[in-house]
């Protein structure tokens, strides 16, 4: 009886190795839960090695400025005593499903083909692609790394498996680019309306919106021939407010405007330019995109100051008359009315 079973042993093996897996039609690789010939299902199987490779991307990623794309390079290798008889039996292909296991909760990653199907034994890679953008909650020039899994199945014949299953994980690393974003805010408008003996103050609230500390310059342009005296910050710091760097991202400046004289016998209405460039604090190189304010000023001249202070006068003594005189009628309807009692 043991010398039937040694005789039909190989047979068994042959049958299990070559023959079943190439004679079923569409599902030529398929899985079964039992424990195989005498217990010794995985002993001849062979042990997937998965490995990912990919180049450094050479660019940063900005938040809201499009989708950084990443080149995965994917190939298979086999382990295990049988290896070398498992790379001559298994013929098909072995599918490979990538997945994103972990990312930043600013970064948004998806893999753009997840499946990879490989050939035992094939030296070229396949090609995958990884596809990341992220938030303006995305501090800047931060370290981000999203990690990608690679997941193949296990494969069995009739009797014993020929490749056991795989899962690995690797970690793809990528940097936060600086998005400058400033919002700027006048607190009392962009017109004002003052006499040529006064001071015009526009406060300004600068805020940072973006994604790292800045530095914003601040520069007029464009002012009146005469000699104005326009007088602002030329630059403000504005903390982070995003990250570690996170700081006082919002501060106010003031825009002080004073006729150059005593302006007499007509108004004028004159503009003034600011313009703000906002840039990274730490590389004064990486620029925003600039932006420009523009101030209206109304300035009354003396003489129309005086005849609104002389017709203000005139209807105020107006008003005095016809007070007295009102007064002075309900007094004697008063006193005529007592002497007719």
């Amino acid at each position: 009886m043991f010398k039937k079973v040694l005789k039909i042993f190989p047979i068994i093996i042959f049958i299990n190795l070559v023959i079943l897996p190439t004679a079923i039609s569409d599902n030529i690789y398929y899985k079964q839960n039992n424990e195989g010939l005498f217990g010794f299902k995985d002993f001849f199987a062979a042990t997937p090695i998965i490995d990912l490779q990919y180049a450094p991307p050479k660019e940063n990623v900005i938040p809201n400025a499009g989708v950084l794309d990443i080149s995965l390079e994917v190939t298979l290798g086999l382990a295990g005593s049988f290896r070398k008889v498992q790379e001559k039996l298994l013929i098909m292909p072995v599918l490979i499903k990538l997945s994103i296991e972990d990312s930043p909760e600013w970064c948004d990653a998806s893999i753009a083909n997840p499946t990879v199907s490989l050939l035992v034994g094939q030296t070229e890679p396949f090609i995958s692609r990884l596809i990341l953008a992220v938030t303006e909650q995305a501090p800047a020039f931060h370290q981000g790394t999203v990690k990608v899994k690679a997941t193949s199945e296990k494969i069995t014949g009739l009797y014993f498996t020929r490749l056991k299953g795989g899962e690995f994980t690797f970690d793809i690393s990528f940097e936060v680019g600086y998005w400058p974003k400033i919002s700027y805010s006048p607190d009392k408008g962009t017109i004002m309306k003052i006499n040529s003996s006064e001071t015009a103050d526009f406060p300004i609230t600068v805020e940072n919106i973006g994604n790292g500390p800045s530095i914003v310059q601040i520069e007029t342009i464009e002012l009146p021939e005469d000699d104005w005296n326009v007088n602002i910050a030329s630059s403000v710091n504005l903390g982070s407010p995003v990250g570690d760097e996170a700081g006082d991202f919002e501060k106010t400046v003031h825009l002080f405007i004073k006729p150059p004289s005593p302006i007499k016998n007509e108004d004028r209405r004159m503009d003034f330019k600011i313009k703000f460039t906002p840039h990274y604090l730490g590389n004064p190189s990486l620029t925003g995109k600039p932006e420009t304010i523009t101030f209206f000023l109304q300035v009354e001249s003396d003489e129309s100051l005086d005849s609104e202070n002389g017709y203000g006068l005139l209807i105020g003594s107006i008003v005095v008359i016809i007070i007295l005189i009102i007064a002075t009628i309900i007094f004697l309807v008063l006193h005529y009315n007592r002497k007719s009692k």
